[in-house]
C-alpha cells in the first residue's frame, strides 16, 4: 500500500482520487496480459480476505457466545446458526459501505482511522500482559470492554455526528491510556495470577539473554533483530525520501 502512493506521487501529482491511485497505475504501466494476471490476483486477495473476515466473525459468534449460552445444540444447528450470522455480516457490510465515501476523502484514510478507533485496548491488553505479572483476565477483560465503549463513542461523535473534531491520530493513544488505567486498576482490585501460570508468558531481560543464546551460530538474515532494524530503516527512507 505504501509503495504505489509514493510512486504515484512522482508520476500523478494531480491526480484528484487518492483511491485511484493503484488502478491508474495499473491501467497505465501495466500490458494487457500482466493487467490481467493482477486484476485477478487482486481479487483473489480480496476475496480470500473478505471471507476469512467473515468465517472468523461468524465463528467468533457462533463458539464464543451462542454456544456457550446454548450448550445443548448440535454441530447442525451451530452450523445453521453461523450461516445466518455470516449472512447478517454481509448485509451489515453493504448497509454500510455507501457511507464510508460521506467519512474519509479515501479508502485508505478510512481504513486507518477505523484502526485508531479499534487498536488502542487491544495494544494496552498485550503491552502489559507482556510486560506485567500482575495483569489478570479480569483486567484484560474491562479494559477492553471499556476501550470498546469509549472507540464506539469517540467514533459516533468524531465520525458520524462531528460533535468534535479529534484527529484519527489521536484517538489511538487516548483509547491506549484509557484501557491501560481501567485494565491496572482492576488487575490489583482482583486477585493475581498465579506465577506458574504467568512467567512463561512474561519478557524479561534474562528470557532476551535465552534467545541471544540460541541465535548463536544462526546466520544473519535469521536473526530478527537485524531484520527489524532493517524494516524500520527501510521504512524510514520510503517517508524520508518522498516527504
Amino acid at each position: 500500500m505504501v509503495l504505489p502512493g509514493t510512486i504515484a506521487i512522482l508520476l500523478y501529482p494531480n491526480l484528484d482520487k487518492p483511491d485511484a491511485v493503484f488502478p491508474t497505475l495499473m491501467f497505465d504501466l501495466l500490458p494487457s496480459g500482466v493487467l490481467g494476471l493482477v486484476i485477478a490476483g487482486f481479487m483473489a486477495a480480496l476475496m480470500s480476505q473478505i471471507d476469512s473476515t467473515l468465517n472468523s466473525a461468524s465463528t467468533l459468534v457462533t463458539m464464543d457466545f451462542i454456544r456457550l449460552r446454548r450448550p445443548d445444540l448440535t454441530s447442525n444447528q451451530l452450523m445453521k446458526i453461523g450461516r445466518i450470522v455470516t449472512f447478517v455480516f454481509i448485509v451489515l457490510a453493504v448497509l454500510w459501505a455507501p457511507q464510508i465515501g460521506k467519512m474519509n476523502d479515501s479508502i485508505f484514510e478510512y481504513l486507518q482511522a477505523v484502526l485508531s478507533y479499534t487498536v488502542g485496548p487491544v495494544v494496552a491488553l498485550f503491552l502489559w500482559g507482556t510486560f506485567w505479572h500482575r495483569a489478570n483476565a479480569e483486567g484484560a477483560y474491562w479494559g477492553l470492554i471499556v476501550g470498546f465503549v469509549l472507540g464506539t463513542v469517540f467514533f459516533i461523535l468524531n465520525v458520524i455526528m462531528r460533535v468534535t473534531n479529534v484527529h484519527f491520530l489521536y484517538v489511538a493513544p487516548l483509547l491506549f491510556v484509557a484501557a491501560s488505567i481501567v485494565l491496572c486498576f482492576v488487575s490489583l482490585k482482583t486477585s493475581a495470577p498465579e506465577a506458574d501460570e504467568v512467567d512463561a508468558f512474561i519478557w524479561t531481560p534474562s528470557s532476551y539473554r535465552s534467545d541471544v543464546a540460541h541465535m548463536k551460530g544462526q546466520a544473519w538474515y535469521q536473526d530478527y533483530r537485524l531484520l527489524s532494524v532493517g524494516l524500520l530503516g527501510l521504512c524510514a527512507w520510503i517517508v524520508i525520501t518522498f516527504w
